[in-house]
């Protein structure tokens, strides 16, 4: 996996596509007032898309597909998640991970797999989550960790 991200590109390319803008009534962990949060993403930096706050532009997360990471990723959510978001089936999600990026540590990069970014896609609500089976997952999973193992044939 090649990683290549620069926090300055969010602002300075103009090749950016914006295939979603969803709403966070509960914001993100942390964040609150981030409630209006648009899914952006550059070609060249694919698996690595962008959440940008509507309400804080400066206000940015790195975000992963948790499959690109771990392929047997499966989760949990309560049935009271899952009503406050209109979900009745898991095909209605669409699921981001946050991933914690070092720019001076590339290697060092994480992904929560424990608090995915959990979308309904038929009404775009979504809600960062606690997963009821977080005792199976890292919320600081290393990120080249699967790569690794990949690569070495493990």
């Amino acid at each position: 996996m090649s990683m290549k991200v620069a926090a300055a590109s969010v602002a300075e390319r103009e090749q950016w596509l914006k295939p979603a803008e969803f709403h966070m009534p509960a914001g993100i962990i942390g964040f609150p007032d981030a409630r209006t949060i648009e899914l952006i993403y550059n070609l060249e930096e694919l698996p690595f898309m962008w959440l940008r706050c509507v309400e804080n532009t400066a206000l940015n997360f790195i975000v992963i597909e948790p499959q690109s990471v771990v392929p047997w990723y499966t989760f949990e959510i309560s049935n009271e998640d899952a009503a406050s978001l209109g979900i009745s089936d898991p095909e209605d999600t669409f699921v981001l991970n946050i991933v914690t990026f070092r720019p001076h540590e590339p290697e060092a990069a994480t992904v929560n797999l424990m608090g995915p970014i959990v979308i309904n896609r038929r009404t775009l609500a979504g809600r960062q989550i606690v997963i009821t089976n977080f005792g199976e997952y890292s919320a600081r999973h290393p990120l080249l960790q699967h790569e690794a193992a990949r690569v070495s044939g493990t």
